[in-house]
């Protein structure tokens, strides 16, 4: 039965290099490997490799595939190469491993919290990223105890009743899963885990910071475009009514990324209305959009005695549905 083909990752050209060879000498080892089915010598298809275009036999070979070539080279050809062909063979697997890391801590990283000026993780991420179980977490965090114990708002902390670690923490677990974990593939990948993981998180912390930057530089260019004033309510901060104006995403941050550092996605209010509006929408946690801006509007801003600005609202806030795309 073949294997899967995730076993099969070396490319010929990667291999000639490891090997010192060329690759049209590579070729000449692998046909001497076809020419006789008798003899020791052995390259079988779906074990040592599989073709990725069999019209000009070009091969991606397993690790046994590339022990065997350079087993017949040491053995027939007299050269030291093993461990030269282990060593490449170690830091192939290592990269491969690595990419898995770095694609784990990518796909689990969406709990990613700055609180105190520290990044935390959720309990859940941190059991996802390290592929290890709720238990086995509880038991390394009792055993960190005994030697260098975690501390509350630094290494881990509670956020509305769920645990969360600090990337600090994350590191101390990996250390301690990468030296008692009985397996050693399972060892290695959470030793790698810290490794990878601090400059993936680095990568993700600073992308995050511009966006930032970005999204609070579109909020500024809002408010000075609405010259500061409440466009639902037509008022602007005077000496005896004071009052915070603030840039409100029309499509919320959460649901559409994409706009948020868009000028065009973002309507200055009064603080009190802006607070009022993710009231009635049911919560500041909740999506939003246009759609919901308008009907909030219309349903609690509709006197135009009081709102004598409402019929051009009411165009801004149509136009903005014609041109904002979600």
């Amino acid at each position: 039965m073949a294997k899967k083909t995730s076993d099969f990752t070396i490319r010929e050209k990667d291999l000639a290099i490891a090997l010192e060879i060329t690759p049209e000498r590579l070729d000449e080892i692998i046909d001497f490997f076809d020419s006789d089915p008798n003899d020791q010598w052995d390259l079988k298809e779906n074990d040592h490799f599989i073709y990725i275009n069999k019209t000009w036999k070009e091969r991606l070979f397993s690790y046994q595939g590339a022990f065997a070539i350079a087993k017949y080279m040491d053995t027939i050809e007299q050269k030291t190469i093993w461990e030269r062909i282990v060593e490449f063979v170690t830091k192939h697997k290592e990269k491969i491993r690595n990419a898995f890391v770095r694609q784990k801590v990518l796909d689990n990283c969406y709990s990613l919290t700055l609180r105190n000026n520290r990044h935390f993780l959720s309990k859940k991420d941190v059991v996802n990223i390290l592929c290890t179980s709720y238990a086995r977490l509880n038991q390394a965090f009792d055993n960190i105890k005994k030697t260098d114990p975690m501390i509350l708002g630094k290494d881990f902390d509670d956020i509305e009743g769920v645990r969360y670690y600090s990337l600090s923490g994350l590191y101390k677990l990996c250390k301690e899963l990468g030296t008692n974990l009985k397996n050693k593939d399972r060892q290695e990948w959470c030793l790698a885990v810290e490794i990878v993981g601090k400059k993936t998180f680095k990568v993700l912390i600073d992308e995050e910071a511009s966006k930032n930057k970005k999204i609070q530089a579109a909020k500024d260019a809002a408010k000075k475009r609405d010259k500061n004033c409440c466009q639902i309510t037509g008022i602007k901060p005077k000496k005896h009514n004071k009052f915070n104006v603030v840039a409100h995403h029309i499509f919320s941050q959460e649901r559409y990324p994409h706009l948020a550092a868009s000028i065009d996605n973002l309507i200055t209010l009064r603080e009190e209305v802006h607070k009022e509006f993710h009231t009635w929408n049911g919560g500041s946690d909740k999506p939003c959009t246009i759609d919901d801006l308008i009907r909030f509007v219309s349903e609690l801003y509709c006197d135009e005695e009081k709102y004598p600005d409402r019929d051009q609202l009411s165009i801004k806030l149509n136009q903005i549905k014609t041109s904002v795309k979600p």
